[in-house]
Protein backbone atom coordinates (compact mmCIF):
# COMPACT_ATOMS: atom_id res chain seq x y z
CA UNK A 1 0.00 0.00 0.00
CA UNK A 2 1.62 3.29 -1.40
CA UNK A 3 1.88 5.95 1.65
CA UNK A 4 1.47 9.87 1.33
CA UNK A 5 5.29 10.23 2.91
CA UNK A 6 6.63 7.68 0.11
CA UNK A 7 6.41 11.30 -2.20
CA UNK A 8 8.68 13.12 -0.82
CA UNK A 9 10.68 11.30 2.34
CA UNK A 10 13.60 10.34 0.35
CA UNK A 11 13.74 13.29 -1.81
CA UNK A 12 17.46 14.56 -1.34
CA UNK A 13 15.91 18.01 -1.89
CA UNK A 14 13.76 17.90 1.00
CA UNK A 15 16.20 16.02 3.07
CA UNK A 16 19.06 17.97 2.19
CA UNK A 17 21.89 15.09 3.40
CA UNK A 18 20.20 14.88 6.89
CA UNK A 19 18.85 11.54 8.26
CA UNK A 20 15.61 10.68 7.99
CA UNK A 21 13.54 10.62 11.66
CA UNK A 22 10.38 8.41 11.05
CA UNK A 23 8.18 8.06 14.09
CA UNK A 24 4.35 7.47 14.92
CA UNK A 25 2.25 5.36 16.17
CA UNK A 26 2.96 1.29 16.54
CA UNK A 27 1.75 -0.44 13.65
CA UNK A 28 0.83 2.10 11.74
CA UNK A 29 2.87 1.05 8.56
CA UNK A 30 6.97 2.41 9.63
CA UNK A 31 8.88 -0.89 8.70
CA UNK A 32 6.67 -1.28 5.90
CA UNK A 33 6.88 1.77 3.69
CA UNK A 34 10.75 1.59 4.74
CA UNK A 35 11.01 -2.28 3.41
CA UNK A 36 8.91 -1.48 -0.06
CA UNK A 37 11.45 1.62 -0.72
CA UNK A 38 14.37 -0.52 0.28
CA UNK A 39 13.26 -3.44 -2.36
CA UNK A 40 12.02 -0.48 -5.32
CA UNK A 41 16.11 0.44 -4.89
CA UNK A 42 17.25 -3.30 -4.40
CA UNK A 43 19.17 -2.57 -1.72
CA UNK A 44 17.07 -5.24 0.65
CA UNK A 45 20.47 -5.95 2.95
CA UNK A 46 20.61 -2.77 4.54
CA UNK A 47 17.82 -3.19 6.67
CA UNK A 48 19.12 -3.46 10.46
CA UNK A 49 16.43 -4.46 13.00
CA UNK A 50 17.94 -3.65 16.31
CA UNK A 51 15.77 -5.93 18.17
CA UNK A 52 17.60 -8.72 16.25
CA UNK A 53 20.42 -10.22 18.75
CA UNK A 54 22.54 -10.67 14.90
CA UNK A 55 22.84 -7.48 14.56
CA UNK A 56 23.73 -6.21 17.89
CA UNK A 57 26.49 -8.82 18.00
CA UNK A 58 27.67 -7.17 14.01
CA UNK A 59 28.03 -3.84 15.79
CA UNK A 60 29.70 -5.20 18.98
CA UNK A 61 32.61 -6.83 16.56
CA UNK A 62 33.08 -4.30 14.37
CA UNK A 63 32.14 -1.15 15.33
CA UNK A 64 32.62 -0.14 11.22
CA UNK A 65 30.32 -3.14 10.05
CA UNK A 66 28.74 -0.69 7.50
CA UNK A 67 31.97 -0.42 5.79
CA UNK A 68 31.12 -4.13 4.43
CA UNK A 69 27.54 -3.97 3.25
CA UNK A 70 28.16 -0.73 1.63
CA UNK A 71 30.88 -1.90 -0.35
CA UNK A 72 29.00 -4.78 -1.91
CA UNK A 73 25.67 -1.98 -3.27
CA UNK A 74 25.40 -1.22 -6.37
CA UNK A 75 23.59 1.35 -5.54
CA UNK A 76 24.89 5.07 -5.84
CA UNK A 77 23.31 6.73 -2.83
CA UNK A 78 21.74 3.68 -0.52
CA UNK A 79 19.46 4.23 1.89
CA UNK A 80 20.16 2.37 5.27
CA UNK A 81 17.51 1.73 7.43
CA UNK A 82 17.87 1.20 11.42
CA UNK A 83 15.07 -0.15 13.14
CA UNK A 84 14.45 0.24 16.91
CA UNK A 85 18.00 1.20 17.47
CA UNK A 86 16.57 3.72 20.01
CA UNK A 87 16.12 0.11 22.45
CA UNK A 88 20.60 0.35 22.57
CA UNK A 89 21.52 2.23 25.86
CA UNK A 90 23.87 3.68 23.73
CA UNK A 91 22.07 4.53 20.67
CA UNK A 92 22.78 7.96 20.17
CA UNK A 93 26.29 7.96 19.84
CA UNK A 94 26.13 4.55 17.93
CA UNK A 95 24.09 6.76 15.36
CA UNK A 96 25.72 9.84 15.47
CA UNK A 97 29.84 7.67 14.83
CA UNK A 98 28.03 5.91 11.64
CA UNK A 99 26.70 8.80 10.74
CA UNK A 100 29.51 10.96 10.69
CA UNK A 101 31.54 7.92 8.83
CA UNK A 102 28.92 7.15 5.86
CA UNK A 103 26.52 10.04 5.54
CA UNK A 104 28.06 11.97 2.26
CA UNK A 105 28.26 8.34 0.98
CA UNK A 106 24.38 6.92 2.28
CA UNK A 107 21.13 8.21 3.21
CA UNK A 108 20.23 6.90 6.41
CA UNK A 109 16.31 6.54 8.09
CA UNK A 110 16.17 5.80 11.38
CA UNK A 111 12.57 3.74 12.62
CA UNK A 112 10.65 3.59 15.42
CA UNK A 113 7.37 4.69 17.50
CA UNK A 114 6.84 6.64 20.73
CA UNK A 115 9.78 5.76 22.54
CA UNK A 116 12.48 7.06 19.55
CA UNK A 117 10.21 9.83 19.82
CA UNK A 118 10.98 10.40 23.74
CA UNK A 119 14.40 9.96 23.56
CA UNK A 120 15.09 11.99 20.78
CA UNK A 121 13.85 15.08 22.44
CA UNK A 122 16.20 14.32 25.63
CA UNK A 123 19.95 14.97 24.82
CA UNK A 124 21.58 17.22 21.98
CA UNK A 125 24.34 14.68 20.94
CA UNK A 126 22.42 14.66 17.27
CA UNK A 127 21.22 18.23 16.63
CA UNK A 128 21.36 19.51 13.30
CA UNK A 129 22.23 15.67 12.03
CA UNK A 130 18.59 15.02 11.21
CA UNK A 131 15.16 15.73 10.12
CA UNK A 132 11.88 14.52 12.22
CA UNK A 133 9.17 13.09 10.50
CA UNK A 134 5.51 11.10 11.50
CA UNK A 135 3.89 8.44 10.19
CA UNK A 136 0.00 8.65 10.52
CA UNK A 137 -2.98 5.95 10.23
CA UNK A 138 -4.57 5.76 6.52
CA UNK A 139 -5.85 8.95 4.90
CA UNK A 140 -8.53 8.36 2.28
CA UNK A 141 -6.13 8.79 -0.62
CA UNK A 142 -3.93 6.22 0.70
CA UNK A 143 -7.30 3.95 1.63
CA UNK A 144 -8.63 4.62 -2.19
CA UNK A 145 -4.85 4.20 -3.42
CA UNK A 146 -5.63 7.11 -5.59
CA UNK A 147 -3.47 10.48 -5.20
CA UNK A 148 -4.82 11.98 -8.16
CA UNK A 149 -6.29 15.32 -6.14
CA UNK A 150 -4.15 15.87 -3.18
CA UNK A 151 -3.45 19.24 -1.88
CA UNK A 152 0.51 20.15 -2.68
CA UNK A 153 0.11 23.67 -0.68
CA UNK A 154 -2.86 26.02 0.75
CA UNK A 155 -3.92 28.02 -2.31
CA UNK A 156 -6.35 26.16 -2.88
CA UNK A 157 -8.19 26.02 0.73
CA UNK A 158 -7.00 29.36 1.25
CA UNK A 159 -7.86 31.55 -2.12
CA UNK A 160 -10.34 29.26 -3.38
CA UNK A 161 -11.28 29.88 -6.84
CA UNK A 162 -14.84 28.53 -6.73
CA UNK A 163 -15.26 27.15 -10.20
CA UNK A 164 -11.97 25.58 -10.56
CA UNK A 165 -12.30 24.17 -6.62
CA UNK A 166 -16.14 22.93 -7.83
CA UNK A 167 -14.43 21.19 -10.81
CA UNK A 168 -11.99 19.37 -8.59
CA UNK A 169 -14.17 18.04 -6.25
CA UNK A 170 -16.84 16.82 -8.65
CA UNK A 171 -14.35 14.67 -10.53
CA UNK A 172 -13.84 12.80 -7.48
CA UNK A 173 -16.29 9.82 -7.83
CA UNK A 174 -18.10 8.00 -5.49
CA UNK A 175 -17.15 4.68 -7.13
CA UNK A 176 -13.44 5.78 -6.35
CA UNK A 177 -13.66 7.45 -2.54
CA UNK A 178 -17.08 6.49 -1.38
CA UNK A 179 -16.34 2.51 -0.10
CA UNK A 180 -12.95 3.32 1.18
CA UNK A 181 -14.35 5.75 3.78
CA UNK A 182 -16.68 4.10 4.53
CA UNK A 183 -14.39 0.94 5.44
CA UNK A 184 -11.99 3.72 7.16
CA UNK A 185 -14.86 4.68 9.55
CA UNK A 186 -15.68 1.52 9.98
CA UNK A 187 -12.05 -0.16 10.49
CA UNK A 188 -10.10 2.61 11.10
CA UNK A 189 -7.20 3.68 9.32
CA UNK A 190 -4.31 0.86 10.69
CA UNK A 191 -2.98 -0.85 8.24
CA UNK A 192 -3.60 -3.98 9.58
CA UNK A 193 -7.35 -4.23 10.40
CA UNK A 194 -8.26 -1.88 7.50
CA UNK A 195 -7.06 -4.34 4.76
CA UNK A 196 -8.36 -7.46 6.85
CA UNK A 197 -11.94 -5.30 7.06
CA UNK A 198 -13.32 -8.27 9.50
CA UNK A 199 -15.55 -7.23 12.97
CA UNK A 200 -14.09 -9.95 14.61
CA UNK A 201 -10.45 -9.22 13.70
CA UNK A 202 -10.73 -5.72 14.04
CA UNK A 203 -12.44 -6.07 17.44
CA UNK A 204 -9.30 -8.08 18.80
CA UNK A 205 -6.93 -5.80 17.50
CA UNK A 206 -7.97 -2.75 18.93
CA UNK A 207 -7.98 -4.65 22.14
CA UNK A 208 -4.18 -6.04 22.07
CA UNK A 209 -3.09 -2.53 20.79
CA UNK A 210 -4.14 -1.01 23.76
CA UNK A 211 -3.17 -3.90 26.26
CA UNK A 212 0.49 -3.34 24.47
CA UNK A 213 0.33 0.35 24.62
CA UNK A 214 -0.21 0.43 28.30
CA UNK A 215 1.39 -2.19 29.43
CA UNK A 216 4.52 -1.52 27.36
CA UNK A 217 5.08 1.65 26.02
CA UNK A 218 3.43 3.39 29.46
CA UNK A 219 5.71 1.50 31.64
CA UNK A 220 8.74 2.35 29.82
CA UNK A 221 8.29 6.09 29.06
CA UNK A 222 6.53 6.77 32.46
CA UNK A 223 6.61 6.52 36.17
CA UNK A 224 3.18 5.88 36.11
CA UNK A 225 2.15 2.57 37.87
CA UNK A 226 -1.57 3.12 38.50
CA UNK A 227 -2.65 0.99 35.04
CA UNK A 228 -5.99 0.58 36.49
CA UNK A 229 -6.56 4.32 36.99
CA UNK A 230 -4.96 4.78 32.88
CA UNK A 231 -7.43 1.46 31.71
CA UNK A 232 -10.56 4.17 34.00
CA UNK A 233 -9.26 6.50 32.37
CA UNK A 234 -9.64 5.26 28.48
CA UNK A 235 -13.01 4.26 29.20
CA UNK A 236 -14.29 7.78 30.04
CA UNK A 237 -12.57 8.96 27.02
CA UNK A 238 -14.77 8.10 24.20
CA UNK A 239 -17.80 10.35 25.87
CA UNK A 240 -15.04 13.11 26.08
CA UNK A 241 -14.10 13.31 22.36
CA UNK A 242 -14.62 16.10 20.37
CA UNK A 243 -15.52 18.56 23.11
CA UNK A 244 -13.49 20.90 25.13
CA UNK A 245 -11.91 18.44 28.05
CA UNK A 246 -12.33 19.39 31.15
CA UNK A 247 -10.15 17.99 33.87
CA UNK A 248 -11.73 18.82 36.96
CA UNK A 249 -14.73 17.12 35.43
CA UNK A 250 -12.27 13.66 35.19
CA UNK A 251 -10.61 13.94 38.26
CA UNK A 252 -14.00 13.82 40.04
CA UNK A 253 -14.78 10.88 38.12
CA UNK A 254 -11.48 9.37 38.69
CA UNK A 255 -11.35 10.29 42.17
CA UNK A 256 -7.47 11.88 42.00
CA UNK A 257 -6.15 15.21 41.74
CA UNK A 258 -5.79 17.12 38.55
CA UNK A 259 -1.91 17.20 38.31
CA UNK A 260 -2.67 13.27 38.31
CA UNK A 261 -5.22 13.41 35.04
CA UNK A 262 -3.19 16.00 33.71
CA UNK A 263 0.15 13.96 33.46
CA UNK A 264 -2.24 10.47 32.52
CA UNK A 265 -3.29 12.69 29.52
CA UNK A 266 0.39 13.80 28.35
CA UNK A 267 0.93 10.33 29.36
CA UNK A 268 -1.10 8.71 27.08
CA UNK A 269 -0.28 11.24 23.81
CA UNK A 270 3.13 10.80 24.04
CA UNK A 271 2.57 6.33 23.68
CA UNK A 272 0.41 7.66 20.42
CA UNK A 273 -3.15 6.54 22.26
CA UNK A 274 -4.53 10.43 21.94
CA UNK A 275 -3.95 13.56 20.70
CA UNK A 276 -5.56 17.17 21.38
CA UNK A 277 -5.66 20.33 19.93
CA UNK A 278 -5.91 23.47 21.44
CA UNK A 279 -8.48 26.83 20.77
CA UNK A 280 -7.29 29.40 18.75
CA UNK A 281 -7.81 32.51 20.87
CA UNK A 282 -6.13 35.49 19.16
CA UNK A 283 -8.52 38.61 17.85
CA UNK A 284 -11.45 36.65 18.97
CA UNK A 285 -13.57 38.18 22.45
CA UNK A 286 -14.42 35.84 25.34
CA UNK A 287 -12.36 33.15 23.97
CA UNK A 288 -12.05 30.33 25.83
CA UNK A 289 -8.11 29.62 26.09
CA UNK A 290 -7.57 27.07 28.60
CA UNK A 291 -9.38 23.33 27.73
CA UNK A 292 -7.86 21.48 24.45
CA UNK A 293 -10.18 18.84 22.72
CA UNK A 294 -8.91 15.44 22.42
CA UNK A 295 -9.05 12.91 19.90
CA UNK A 296 -7.56 9.14 19.24
CA UNK A 297 -5.67 8.19 16.77
CA UNK A 298 -7.65 5.41 16.12
CA UNK A 299 -11.03 6.45 15.78
CA UNK A 300 -13.09 3.14 15.70
CA UNK A 301 -12.37 3.86 19.47
CA UNK A 302 -15.69 6.10 19.81
CA UNK A 303 -18.82 4.11 18.93
CA UNK A 304 -21.15 6.96 18.22
CA UNK A 305 -20.94 7.85 14.41
CA UNK A 306 -21.07 11.52 14.39
CA UNK A 307 -18.53 11.72 16.68
CA UNK A 308 -16.61 9.12 14.87
CA UNK A 309 -16.96 10.45 11.66
CA UNK A 310 -15.16 14.01 13.48
CA UNK A 311 -12.54 12.38 14.76
CA UNK A 312 -11.65 10.80 11.44
CA UNK A 313 -11.45 14.41 9.98
CA UNK A 314 -9.21 15.44 13.06
CA UNK A 315 -6.58 12.85 12.00
CA UNK A 316 -7.00 13.29 8.21
CA UNK A 317 -6.31 17.33 9.28
CA UNK A 318 -3.68 15.99 11.23
CA UNK A 319 -2.19 14.48 8.38
CA UNK A 320 -1.99 17.69 6.27
CA UNK A 321 -0.56 19.72 9.00
CA UNK A 322 2.09 17.49 9.46
CA UNK A 323 2.96 16.96 6.18
CA UNK A 324 2.90 20.56 4.74
CA UNK A 325 5.21 21.11 7.94
CA UNK A 326 7.42 18.00 6.81
CA UNK A 327 7.68 19.80 3.39
CA UNK A 328 8.76 22.74 4.87
CA UNK A 329 5.69 24.72 3.31
CA UNK A 330 5.31 26.80 6.62
CA UNK A 331 4.47 26.48 9.82
CA UNK A 332 0.89 24.99 10.14
CA UNK A 333 -0.92 23.98 13.23
CA UNK A 334 -4.49 22.73 14.34
CA UNK A 335 -6.49 24.05 16.45
CA UNK A 336 -10.65 24.73 17.00
CA UNK A 337 -12.31 27.90 17.78
CA UNK A 338 -15.12 28.56 20.72
CA UNK A 339 -16.43 31.42 22.53
CA UNK A 340 -18.37 31.91 25.73
CA UNK A 341 -21.30 32.18 24.41
CA UNK A 342 -20.95 28.56 22.93
CA UNK A 343 -20.36 29.29 19.79
CA UNK A 344 -17.79 26.70 18.22
CA UNK A 345 -15.94 25.71 14.71
CA UNK A 346 -14.62 21.91 15.11
CA UNK A 347 -11.47 22.72 13.55
CA UNK A 348 -9.62 25.80 12.26
CA UNK A 349 -5.97 25.68 9.96
CA UNK A 350 -3.68 27.77 11.27
CA UNK A 351 -0.40 28.81 9.64
CA UNK A 352 2.21 31.24 11.44
CA UNK A 353 -0.52 31.85 13.71
CA UNK A 354 -2.72 33.19 11.63
CA UNK A 355 -6.10 30.89 11.16
CA UNK A 356 -6.34 30.37 6.91
CA UNK A 357 -9.27 28.03 6.94
CA UNK A 358 -12.04 26.46 9.44
CA UNK A 359 -13.73 23.08 8.94
CA UNK A 360 -16.67 21.61 10.88
CA UNK A 361 -17.55 17.96 10.69
CA UNK A 362 -21.86 16.76 10.52
CA UNK A 363 -23.44 14.23 9.87
CA UNK A 364 -26.33 14.99 7.56
CA UNK A 365 -26.86 19.03 8.39
CA UNK A 366 -27.26 20.67 4.42
CA UNK A 367 -27.46 24.13 5.84
CA UNK A 368 -24.34 26.22 6.71
CA UNK A 369 -24.03 26.47 10.16
CA UNK A 370 -24.48 29.76 11.77
CA UNK A 371 -21.05 29.43 14.18
CA UNK A 372 -19.30 28.21 10.79
CA UNK A 373 -21.10 31.43 9.52
CA UNK A 374 -20.50 34.08 12.20
CA UNK A 375 -16.70 32.86 12.94
CA UNK A 376 -16.12 33.08 8.99
CA UNK A 377 -17.72 36.17 8.66
CA UNK A 378 -15.63 37.82 11.40
CA UNK A 379 -11.78 36.46 10.64
CA UNK A 380 -12.55 37.08 6.33
CA UNK A 381 -11.53 33.07 5.88
CA UNK A 382 -13.08 30.09 4.29
CA UNK A 383 -15.38 27.62 5.84
CA UNK A 384 -16.22 24.06 4.84
CA UNK A 385 -18.95 22.02 6.00
CA UNK A 386 -18.37 18.25 5.54
CA UNK A 387 -20.80 15.85 5.47
CA UNK A 388 -20.53 12.28 6.36
CA UNK A 389 -24.35 10.49 5.53
CA UNK A 390 -24.88 12.04 1.82
CA UNK A 391 -23.11 12.96 -1.17
CA UNK A 392 -23.15 16.68 -1.84
CA UNK A 393 -21.61 19.99 -3.19
CA UNK A 394 -23.06 23.08 -2.56
CA UNK A 395 -21.33 26.69 -2.53
CA UNK A 396 -22.28 29.53 -1.00
CA UNK A 397 -21.59 33.36 -0.92
CA UNK A 398 -18.14 34.07 0.95
CA UNK A 399 -16.21 30.73 0.41
CA UNK A 400 -18.68 28.90 1.86
CA UNK A 401 -19.01 25.11 1.46
CA UNK A 402 -21.01 22.03 2.62
CA UNK A 403 -19.35 18.99 0.70
CA UNK A 404 -19.56 15.32 1.46
CA UNK A 405 -16.89 14.07 3.53
CA UNK A 406 -15.16 11.42 1.36
CA UNK A 407 -14.66 14.20 -1.90
CA UNK A 408 -13.02 16.48 0.42
CA UNK A 409 -11.15 14.26 2.26
CA UNK A 410 -9.51 12.87 -0.62
CA UNK A 411 -7.52 16.37 -1.32
CA UNK A 412 -6.01 16.15 1.53
CA UNK A 413 -3.75 13.30 1.70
Amino acid sequence: MKRIQSTYLFDPEVNAGKMIFLSGPRQVGKTTLVKNRLREIRNEELYFNWDDPYVRRQYTKNPHFLKAHLSRTKNKFPLISFDEIHKHKNWKNILKGLYDLHGKEAQFIITGSARLDYFRQSGDSLVGRYFSYRLLPLGLTEASTNFDFVLNDDIILVQPDKHNFLRTVYKMTEKVFKEPFEKLMTYGGFPEPFLKAKKNFSNKWKRDYKSLLINEDLRDLTRIHDIKGIEQLLLLLPEKIASPLSINSLKDDLQVNHKTVANWLEALKKIYLVFSIMPWSKSISKAIKRENKFYFYDWTMVDDRGVRFENLVAVSLLRLVNRWNELGLGNFELGYIRNQQGQEVDFVLIKDRKPLALFEAKKSETNISKSGAYFSKMLNIPYYQLVSEQDIVEAYPENRYILSSWRFLGLLG
